[in-house]
């Protein structure tokens, strides 16, 4: 039994707080600045479980088994960025003002960097894979 969490665990436990700020969006009013107040801090809460996201990410790709396996991580986390970004679409023009245009964009800036991780890291498993052309490297010869 493995016991150890994955990114995509992670990412499941941190649907609580989009979930909410997509409650709040739908039902406060953009105009009432008390409801600005309450979006802006769940703002800022799905800003922190983003970051934290990435964060664990990042370290769970280094210290994956192959870069096969970085991959994978790094795909999770650029679908993550994406769904948070998903749910800000509507939000960031709605309540400009209260950081949802600004979450945004960060969002898309870690989706971005987190694809590039992912292209690199597929990159390197075909390296991996590619055999050395014949001659490249001057014959081995036994010392014994």
């Amino acid at each position: 039994m493995n016991a150890a969490l994955d990114l995509k665990d992670l990412a499941r436990l941190n649907q609580a707080p989009l979930d909410q700020m997509a409650q709040l969006g739908a039902t406060l009013s953009p105009s009432d600045t008390a409801g600005q107040v309450v979006f802006a801090r769940q703002i800022a809460a799905v800003e922190a479980v983003l970051k934290q996201t990435y964060q664990a990410a990042a370290l769970l790709a280094k210290r994956a088994a192959d870069c096969a396996e970085a991959a994978q991580i790094w795909k999770t986390m650029s679908e993550y960025a994406n769904h948070v970004m998903t749910g800000l679409n509507v939000l960031k023009d709605r309540y400009p003002q209260a950081g949802a245009t600004e979450l945004h964009d960060l969002a898309l800036d870690y989706k971005s960097a987190a694809e590039k991780r992912c292209q690199a890291n597929l990159e390197a498993t075909l390296c991996q894979k590619t055999p050395l052309p014949e001659g490249l490297l001057p014959p081995l010869k036994s010392v014994v």
